[in-house]
C-alpha cells in the first residue's frame, strides 16, 4: 500500500513536470528501479504510462494550441517519426548504453535555453538551411525520446525555443502535443515487443494524468522569462549532478 501511494505521489509530480518542462522519465525511472522493476521494463512502462500524461497536458493546452495546430502537427509528425526509430532501437539494445550521454544532452539544452537570441539569428530564423537543420534536430530528439527519453522534454524545449517565434507557453504546448504522439507510437512498439510491468500501471497513469493537466495551467501564471531562466539553470545543475553519478 505504501509503495502504491509513493508511486501515485511521484507520478503526480512527474505529471506536473511533464506539463511544464517534460521530465517524467527522469523523475520516474529511478523510482521504478528502486521498487525492483528491471531497467528495460521500467523504461518501456514509463513510456506507456506517459500516454495518460499526454492526454492531460493536451487537454489543458488547448487554449495555447488554438491557431497553432498545423505547426504542432508538423512538429509532432517529425518527432514521432524519430520516436519509431528510437523505440525500435531500444527493442534491439539496452537503454543503459545511453545513460552516460544523458548529462551532455541536458547540459546542451540548458545552454540553448539561457543563450540570448541575437538579431542576426532572428532575421535568419526561417532561412532554408536553418529550417532543414532544425528538421533534422527535431527528428533526432524524437529518436532519443523513443529510445531512452530522460530529459527529452528539455531538449525539445531548447530546440523549439530557437525555431518558434512565440512565447514559452505556446511552444511548450506544441512540445506537449508532440510528446503525446511520440509516446503513443513508441508505446505500441513496446507493448508488442518489450515486457511492461502492468502491476504499477494504474498508480502511474492516474498520477500522470492529473499532474499533466495541472502543469500547463501553472505556466499561465508564471512570466515566460522566469520560466526559461529557471528551466535553463535547472537543466545545467541536473546535468552536473547526473554527470557526477555517471562518471564518478
Amino acid at each position: 500500500m505504501l509503495s502504491i501511494f509513493f508511486l501515485v505521489v511521484m507520478s503526480l509530480l512527474a505529471g506536473v513536470l511533464t506539463g511544464i518542462i517534460g521530465m517524467a522519465s527522469l523523475t520516474l525511472y529511478p523510482v521504478l528501479l528502486a521498487i525492483g522493476v528491471p531497467a528495460i521494463s521500467a523504461n518501456a512502462t514509463i513510456t506507456v504510462a506517459q500516454v495518460s500524461a499526454g492526454v492531460g497536458t493536451v487537454l489543458s493546452s488547448l487554449k495555447e494550441l488554438r491557431g497553432q495546430w498545423w505547426t504542432a502537427i508538423k512538429i509532432a509528425g517529425l518527432n514521432a517519426s524519430g520516436g519509431i526509430l528510437g523505440a525500435w532501437l531500444l527493442t534491439k539494445s539496452s537503454s543503459t548504453s545511453f545513460q552516460g550521454m544523458v548529462p551532455w544532452f541536458i547540459l546542451m539544452a540548458g545552454i540553448l535555453l539561457l543563450w540570448p537570441h541575437s538579431k542576426v539569428e532572428a532575421s535568419y530564423r526561417q532561412s532554408r538551411l536553418l529550417i532543414y537543420f532544425n528538421l533534422v534536430i527535431l527528428f533526432l530528439v524524437g529518436t532519443y525520446n523513443g529510445y531512452f527519453g530522460a530529459a527529452s522534454g528539455l531538449l525539445m524545449i531548447a530546440v523549439l525555443s530557437r525555431i518558434i517565434n512565440n512565447e514559452y507557453i505556446i511552444y511548450n504546448a506544441m512540445r506537449n502535443f508532440a510528446a503525446f504522439i511520440n509516446n503513443i507510437v513508441a508505446s505500441i512498439i513496446f507493448i508488442i515487443q518489450l515486457p511492461i510491468d502492468w502491476s504499477v500501471m494504474l498508480p502511474l497513469i492516474s498520477g500522470l494524468f492529473i499532474g499533466g493537466y495541472i502543469g500547463p495551467i501553472i505556466l499561465r501564471f508564471i512570466p515566460a522569462k522566469v520560466i526559461k531562466i529557471t528551466v535553463g539553470w535547472v537543466a545545467i545543475i541536473l546535468a552536473i549532478y547526473l554527470g557526477y553519478k555517471a562518471y564518478f
